[in-house]
């Protein structure tokens, strides 16, 4: 009984006024799709009526009006569909239409009435598809239930069959439109989750990255300009015999500094490759592309390329100027095959190829070739001097996306066979209801017309389970089977002599659908409807004793037809409202995610404010104004500093949030002369967590003696993240329960000898 309940309460859900819950590009497809493709056929069809209505035999005066009106029905659902009119007006009408051409018909067997029962069964399901919310509920329960007695009001003369038909038929068209429709926005609405899903994903690891690639960046520039300046100073001698290059270099390097602490983008490569690629300390030859030529390559790269392109170059000329032993190095820049290529040569002592991970080789070049798609080619040896390759890749970076092509054909194509086997199943269910419903008692032919048309729906369900298409064979068995159902449609009312009104005229479309768009080729639905075509043609001539038979199979052949080629406009607007609907969410979720880069990147960088780089701002700024650069206590002053920020920038650049505390730790420690030492992996906390372990970090470095090393550990651990931290007895105990927050109040804490061991588990 609950499962029987379940179903109940499902079904009067989908019964219920449809509100999509999403504004995703698959349920805005479905939607959009579905609107142009009812609304070209509600256009189309009032072109039908105003056949119907030249057909009808009716008296002229009675009929020019209503040509009339059908003629501008046709304009209103045209400016509709080009959204200048509200979109329920053309619905509204429809019963109005439906009651003027009931007025106006000679006769039960008159074409315009046959004509226009199919305008109102089109225009009791268009509401569901063209409007949502209690409206589209609302306009066709009032047409099926208003219309009837109106009927009968008006032509009392007309026998009453008709009026009951048209209840139970509209009432049956509103069911199933409805709880079909449910099941595709159901399934859109999935869609939609896992594509947005998908795109927080992708945007989250986009930020991650972004603020890494921020952190490792400003640790390589700093690394390349302060901290080689400072190495330099710090060695003297021929490094600093030059004191207008030392000053103008410090000069450079106070700029790079303050934008550091300040948060800000480095501008350390202004001026091209060529005018970022140099040092004091050598002479540099810039061979090959001519400046001009030059500048054109460089502007058709992407700017994170170029910018990792010259400052690639740079660091290989200071690597060159300082290991090489040379006076001159050359850089080499051509353009082969739209690539830029830059060479940076020395004949100098070379050395055995292998890399160091911690150097300026593999920091400052080959990082960051990694991480733009730069190729980096080595060739040197001991006494051969080396010859070091850039070659930087085309166009620009790829973005980030929210599941791309494939993603978007494979939604599509669930969407279409979906839609196929519900519609189809759905027109099965209407035939055998308004089989009992218009012959009661009578075992007519239509139910065998719908017998067939739920096999079909059983076939291609079968079929298409676990492949994209039937197989031909499948294709032609439906086709017999939907020019079969049309003939036995027929028959049940005498081939359109006898209560024709009473004709299922649609109910083998499900079978032509399906054939049409589940077929292993896209020109399917020009031999199927030219197939279904011949049969209508065929029946027509067969009913050649009446005229007025024969303009009602060829109508009940049009409305099937019609449904057809709109199916095929619905089919074909999913793909392509698909592809540009996915492609405005990617904008914006492009838009979204590169703000949301910078703000990850301005939060890596704060690192550097809390790194005490004024210190190193007033050395710099020491060293420019100083009368000798080589001066002792600079000296020593210049190698303390560039250790210290040597450790900085060992910081992994994962450690967005973690990394600010211990670059805050940092630089506590060396202003109260303890010797701390960070070890830790990629591995980040998030920020309220870290704001936490950060505290105990502080208290423990206030809590040690100057002059005592205290060691931070942070890695991965099964159940989470484990810090640790070794440091003296009994200083670094006192600290960390000094600090507030529940991981110091949790953290167990040994002695062992003359040391403490502090050990914080986070848990995941």
């Amino acid at each position: 009984m609950t499962r029987l309940h379940a179903q109940a309460r499902d079904l009067l859900r989908r019964a219920a006024p449809i509100v999509p819950a999403h504004d995703g590009w698959a349920t805005r497809t479905l939607i959009d799709a579905m609107r142009r493709a009812l609304l070209a056929m509600a256009t189309a069809w009032q072109g039908v009526m105003l056949v119907a209505v030249i057909a009808s035999p009716g008296p002229v005066s009675s009929l020019l009006p209503l040509a009339a009106a059908h003629a501008a029905a046709l304009v209103a659902a045209l400016v509709a569909r080009a959204g200048r009119l509200p979109l329920w007006l053309p619905v509204a009408v429809v019963p109005l239409l439906f009651l003027a051409d009931w007025t106006a018909a000679d006769s039960m067997d008159d074409p315009l009435l046959f004509a226009s029962c199919w305008m109102m069964n089109l225009g009791s399901a268009t509401p569901a598809f063209v409007l949502h919310g209690r409206r589209a509920l609302v306009l066709p329960l009032l047409g099926a239930v208003l219309v009837p007695p109106a009927m009968l009001v008006l032509r009392p003369d007309l026998p009453a069959t008709l009026p009951v038909a048209v209840i139970g038929t509209q009432l049956a068209i509103i069911a199933a439109t409805r709880i079909g429709l449910t099941y595709l926005f159901d399934f859109a609405t999935r869609a939609d989750d896992e594509a947005a899903a998908a795109l927080r994903q992708r945007a989250a690891v986009a930020t991650q990255e972004a603020a890494s690639r921020a952190s490792a960046e400003d640790a390589r520039v700093l690394h390349d300009t302060v901290i080689n300046t400072l190495a330099a100073l710090a060695s003297g001698g021929a490094a600093v015999s030059d004191a207008a290059a030392v000053r103008e270099r410090c000069a450079r390097d106070i700029a790079t500094v303050a934008a550091l602490r300040d948060g800000a983008e480095p501008a350390t490569d202004a001026g091209g490759l060529r005018a970022a690629s140099y040092d004091p300390r050598v002479r540099v030859h810039h061979l090959g592309l001519g400046d001009e030529d030059l500048a054109g390559v460089e502007a058709g790269l992407a700017p994170a390329v170029l910018r990792a392109l010259r400052r690639a170059t740079t660091e290989l000329v200071q690597n060159a100027a300082k290991h090489a032993g040379v006076d001159e190095v050359e850089v080499h820049a051509e353009a082969h095959h739209g690539r830029l290529v830059v060479s940076v040569v020395d004949r100098g002592a070379g050395f055995d190829g292998r890399v160091d991970p911690s150097g300026g080789l593999a920091t400052s070049v080959l990082a960051r070739a990694d991480e733009t798609g730069i190729l980096v080619e080595i060739d040197t040896a001991p006494g051969a001097g080396t010859r070091v390759t850039l070659t930087a890749p085309p166009g620009t970076a790829a973005s980030v996306g929210p599941g791309g092509g494939r993603d978007i054909a494979r939604v599509v194509r669930v969407m279409r066979r979906r839609a196929c086997l519900l519609y189809a199943g759905g027109v099965a269910a209407i035939g055998f209801f308004l089989s009992v419903n218009n012959h009661p008692g009578e075992p007519t032919p239509d139910l065998l017309m719908a017998t067939l048309a739920s096999l079909g729906a059983v076939l291609a369900w079968w079929g298409t389970r676990h492949r994209a298409s039937l197989s031909a064979g499948a294709v032609v068995a439906i086709v017999a089977a939907a020019g079969t159902g049309f003939v036995l449609s027929a028959a049940s009312v005498d081939y359109g002599r006898e209560d024709p009104v009473l004709w299922q005229a649609i109910g083998a479309t499900g079978l032509l659908v399906i054939a049409a768009e589940l077929g292993p080729r896209a020109s399917a639905i020009w031999w199927v409807g030219g197939a279904y075509a011949a049969v209508v043609v065929a029946v027509a001539v067969a009913a050649g004793s009446s005229a007025q038979a024969e303009v009602i199979v060829l109508t009940a052949g049009a409305a099937g037809l019609g449904l057809l080629a709109a199916w095929h406009s619905f089919q074909r607007a999913v793909g392509t409202i698909a592809t540009r609907a996915a492609a405005d969410q990617q904008a914006a979720w492009a838009d979204r995610t590169r703000l949301a880069e910078r703000e990850a990147a301005d939060r890596a960088r704060a690192r550097w404010r809390d790194a005490g780089l004024n210190r190193s701002l007033a050395l710099l700024e020491t060293a420019r104004t100083a009368a000798d650069p080589g001066d002792p206590v600079l000296r020593q002053k210049c190698a303390v500093e560039e250790a210290y920020l040597r450790q900085l920038t060992l910081l992994h650049p994962d450690l967005v949030h973690v990394g600010q505390w211990f670059a805050r730790a940092l630089n506590d420690a060396h202003d109260s002369g303890v010797r701390l030492v960070v070890r830790s992996g990629g591995t980040d906390v998030p920020a309220d967590v870290a704001t936490e372990l950060g505290e105990v970090v502080l208290a423990a470095v206030a809590g040690t003696p100057s002059g005592a090393q205290l060691t931070v550990t942070l890695f991965p651990d099964p159940e989470g993240a484990r810090m640790t931290l070794v440091g003296a007895h009994p200083h670094l105990a006192a600290g960390v329960q000094s600090a507030p927050g529940p991981f110091a109040a949790t953290a167990r804490v040994l002695s062992v000898g003359d040391q403490d061991v502090a050990e914080i588990l986070v848990p995941a």
